[in-house]
């Protein structure tokens, strides 16, 4: 995806958050998606987004009260920060993207005000989500940012478990947007349609020069080669 409406979309479909300000939530999203959309690298695409409230945890992004001294101000903010986190203590909703590069993009679109950041997977320590019986939130910590996303109970388990999920193939360097446990399942799949598929002659002689194709360019060890070998002889 490198379309706001793809991104918002997506979000949408696979019920990963929602703005719900009342008429314009929808315009909103779409608002905040552009941020991304733009951000984009010119081969990078997202692989996955969603929507939630953002609350930051970090004393730039608040400011003291009115008459509020500085150090009522901290202890103000640590005390937000430790606590549970609130739906108006948020900084508004933001939209959410994971990348190919395997980077997590977060925007908030306001007149004459965009608040954008990324920051690499590979940064990110620690995935907690920390819910309660209805609301709830996940907490991010990186080497630079710590921060909150905070929506529905239900919401926040399946964000939780998408970050997870491409934090680990990042590691693994695939970013497709596919999970490792349903990619494994894809491979199991497909590792048993092929046993079970019988071999012909004429279609399998093609596939056996295939293999000595890929054993001549060093993509197949010449074990696997021979392996297979002795299997279409059979």
């Amino acid at each position: 995806m490198k379309k706001a409406d793809a991104m918002y979309a997506y979000a949408r479909n696979h019920k990963l958050g929602q703005n719900i300000t009342p008429f314009l939530g929808g315009w909103l999203q779409r608002k905040h998606f552009s941020l991304i959309e733009a951000a984009l690298g010119k081969d990078e695409e997202v692989i996955a987004s969603f929507i939630g409230r953002h609350h930051p945890e970090d004393l730039e992004n608040f400011k003291p009260l009115t008459g509020e001294d500085q150090q009522d101000f901290e202890e103000r903010i640590r005390a937000q920060q430790t606590g549970k986190v609130r739906y108006f203590d948020c900084k508004g909703f933001h939209a959410y993207a994971i990348t190919d590069a395997g980077r997590l993009i977060f925007a908030r679109w306001v007149p004459f005000n965009h608040d954008y950041k990324s920051i690499p997977l590979n940064n990110i320590n620690t995935i907690n989500p920390n819910t309660r019986i209805f609301w709830g939130s996940v907490r991010i910590e990186s080497f630079r940012e710590v921060f909150s996303i905070f929506w529905t109970k239900k919401t926040v388990f399946a964000i939780a478990k998408l970050l997870e999920d491409s934090k680990s193939d990042m590691q693994d360097g695939v970013m497709d947007g596919i999970t490792s446990a349903k990619r494994a399942r894809q491979m199991r799949q497909e590792s048993i349609a092929t046993k079970s598929v019988p071999l012909t002659t004429e279609t399998n002689f093609e596939k056996l020069k295939e293999r000595k194709k890929a054993l001549d360019e060093g993509l197949i060890t010449p074990e696997e080669y021979e392996a297979y070998k002795r299997r279409f002889l059979e």
